[in-house]
C-alpha cells in the first residue's frame, strides 16, 4: 500500500517532474513534500532548530524603491533564494485555492518532524516579510514570480499574511544570510536617499508633475539669467 500511495501522489500532483526514489517516507505529506523541487536537493545532515529572533525585511514595493530588482530563479525550488549586486532572486509559485492548506499541512509536518527541516516555514517566513499588501503581490506578479490564481493581488497578500503567523525561520535556513544581505544594500546611504525621494517625489503621479514643471521653471529661470548676463556685458 505505501509503494502504491508513494507512487500516486506525485503521479497525480506533479504529473510533469518524473519523480522516483524517493525513499521511505514517513507520512502522505512527508510523500507530497518530497515531490517538491526543494526536496529533491541534497540536505545537510542538520536538524532544523526554530529561531526565535524576529528578522526584519522591507516590502516589495519598498525594496524595488531602494533599487532592488526582482527576477525569477533558475528553479522553483523554495529554497533557491539570492541576492547577489541588487537583484534578488526568488522562485517562481503558482497560488490557487488549495495553496493555503497545503502550506499549513507542510509546516505542521516540519514541526511535528523536526529532522524533516525547515524550508517551507523558512520560506513563507520571508514571503511574509515581503508582502505587505496587493502592490507588494502586483510587484512580484509583474516579475513572474507570483501566477495568481485567486480573485485578486489582495488575497494573495491575505493568504501570506495568514500563513506567516504559523512560520519562522530556521537558524541553518540560507535566508538569514539573504535577509542580511539585503538589509545591509537597503541601509547604504545613497539606496537610502533614492528610495526617500521616489516615495516623496514619485509615489503621487500629481507630486511628480509639479516636481517636473518646478525643475522647467527653474532651468528656464538659469537661462534666463544667463542671456541677461551675456546681454548686460555687450
Amino acid at each position: 500500500v505505501d509503494g502504491y500511495v508513494n507512487r500516486l501522489i506525485p503521479k497525480f500532483c506533479f504529473p510533469s517532474e518524473g519523480i522516483t526514489g524517493m525513499g521511505k517516507c514517513l507520512h502522505v505529506l512527508d510523500v507530497f513534500r518530497k515531490c517538491m523541487p526543494m526536496d529533491r536537493e541534497k540536505k545537510d545532515d542538520v536538524e532544523g532548530h526554530f529561531s526565535e529572533m524576529t528578522y526584519h525585511l522591507a516590502s516589495a514595493t519598498e525594496l524595488r524603491e531602494h533599487g532592488i530588482r526582482f527576477k525569477r530563479s533558475k528553479t522553483n525550488s523554495l529554497k533557491d533564494i539570492s541576492f547577489v549586486d541588487g537583484v534578488l532572486r526568488l522562485p517562481a509559485i503558482s497560488v490557487d485555492s488549495s495553496t493555503m492548506s497545503n502550506f499549513l499541512n507542510l509546516m505542521a509536518f516540519e514541526r511535528s518532524h523536526v529532522e524533516a527541516g525547515s524550508e517551507v516555514a523558512s520560506y513563507i517566513y520571508c514571503k511574509d516579510l515581503m508582502i505587505s499588501n496587493a502592490r507588494d503581490v502586483q510587484v512580484l506578479r509583474a516579475e513572474g514570480i507570483i501566477l495568481n490564481l485567486l480573485e485578486s493581488d489582495e488575497a494573495v497578500a491575505t493568504m501570506f499574511n495568514s500563513l506567516g503567523r504559523y512560520s519562522t525561520i530556521c537558524f541553518e535556513s540560507n535566508l538569514i544570510d539573504v535577509l542580511e544581505k539585503v538589509n545591509k544594500y537597503c541601509n547604504k546611504r545613497w539606496n537610502m536617499w533614492r528610495a526617500n525621494l521616489i516615495h516623496t517625489y514619485f509615489s503621487n503621479p500629481w507630486v511628480t508633475l509639479s516636481l517636473i514643471a518646478a525643475v522647467f521653471l527653474f532651468a528656464l529661470t538659469i537661462i534666463q539669467t544667463v542671456y541677461s548676463v551675456l546681454d548686460y556685458r555687450k
